[in-house]
């Protein structure tokens, strides 16, 4: 396709305009995706099970895991608010679960069992309106 004669500045101009208001938008960290690794990667019964979050920005407001098809508040395993006496808030889902969160994002689940193999998510948040996130599957 050939560009009329007298346009191809505008043009370029407009795609180099374009490209720079994307670039100044777009939040710090946004380009990575948020993953998770599961660690080990084939758990045993009654092994700790680490789900290693990876591409959370430095900064971030809290993070929340769930566990199961849905990121609801009966799937909402605990709420980790970083910076405060005590980060971790249990959710409905944690049952008698021992889950540990982390700073950083991950979550520790010790002497997995058959019962918790399923879909895991994580959302973080980075300000009101940024919200990363990432699901695994694990099986036990």
């Amino acid at each position: 396709m050939e560009i009329p004669t007298g346009t191809q500045g505008h043009f370029s101009q407009g795609l180099l305009l374009s490209a720079s208001v994307l670039a100044l938008w777009a939040p710090q960290g946004s380009w990575a995706a948020l993953r998770i690794q599961t660690i080990p990667e084939r758990p045993q019964k009654n092994q700790d099970v680490l789900l290693s979050v990876q591409g959370i920005p430095d900064t971030f407001q809290d993070f929340i895991w769930y566990r199961g098809k849905e990121t609801d508040g009966g799937t909402r395993l605990f709420t980790y608010i970083p910076d405060i006496p005590r980060p971790q808030r249990d959710g409905s889902a944690m049952e008698q679960r021992d889950i540990v969160g982390f700073p950083n994002g991950s979550m520790l689940l010790r002497d997995a069992q058959p019962r918790d193999s399923g879909t895991y998510h994580v959302e973080v948040h980075i300000n009101p309106s940024w919200t990363m996130r990432a699901k695994t599957e694990v099986q036990v």
